[in-house]
């Protein structure tokens, strides 16, 4: 997967999160996933990324 390819998958990751529907990265990992983004998984398993995501989640569902 070359850097742009993983640049669409955090750009995606972070419109989902601020999209109010979603309450952890998990489920955005998923949804990711089943969009046709495998790779989705493995490179959102870092401990920022995942915090970014939830707290974007967070204020989005506010």
């Amino acid at each position: 997967m070359n850097k742009e390819e993983k640049l669409e998958v955090f750009k995606d990751a972070v419109k989902l999160a601020g999209s109010g529907k979603y309450k952890s990265w998990k489920k955005i990992q998923s949804q990711l996933a089943k969009s046709g983004h495998k790779r989705a998984p493995g490179l959102l398993d870092g401990n920022k990324i995942q915090m970014i995501l939830d707290a974007q989640c967070k204020l989005a569902r506010r």
